[in-house]
């Protein structure tokens, strides 16, 4: 999942962990902030940590991640709704793969990359379905800023209360 804010761009470990089965050139700086340190490990404790990204190139480089789910656009979503776009991700992986399927060996070889287009829907796929169980509440994860947004509610709950109190 990604969060596009005005100081930068938030990406979940779990993408992060996912860019060596993209094609295209993931800016140098992307990889020494998400894995630079001696060990990098992603596992249940952290795959739902965000890191965030304040230059340029790799902004621009996360914004056409289309495999990587922008949760501004699907935060509002009815359950009904991420079904529906679970099912189109589910039809055009199928639609990929049997073309795929079509080819002759020679032509598989020549387009491997409906290959990693395929598992970048399958990845799609399943992390639309984790927004899913994170908006019904069954798996937690903070999102970026949310801390800022509990206190300011907290904030404007007491400026309330002194002023009918005043």
């Amino acid at each position: 999942m990604k969060i596009i804010r005005e100081d930068g761009i938030y990406v979940q470990k779990n993408d992060l962990a996912h860019l060596t089965h993209v094609d295209d050139p993931v800016p140098a700086s992307i990889y020494l902030k998400a894995f630079g340190g001696p060990y990098t490990i992603i596992n249940d404790s952290n795959r739902y940590d965000f890191v965030k990204f304040t230059e340029e190139n790799e902004i621009a480089f996360f914004k056409k991640q289309e495999w990587i789910i922008d949760y501004d656009a699907v935060k509002d979503f009815k359950d009904e709704d991420f079904v529906e776009l679970g099912k189109s991700i589910a039809k055009e992986q199928e639609e990929q793969a049997n073309l795929y399927n079509s080819m002759s060996a020679e032509e598989q070889s020549k387009n491997r990359d409906i290959v990693v287009y395929c598992d970048l829907l399958e990845f799609k796929f399943y992390s639309l379905r984790d927004i899913l169980w994170f908006k019904q509440g069954h798996i937690k994860m903070t999102l970026p800023g949310e801390e800022l947004v509990k206190e300011s509610k907290k904030q404007s709950f007491i400026k309330r209360f002194f002023k009918k109190n005043s």
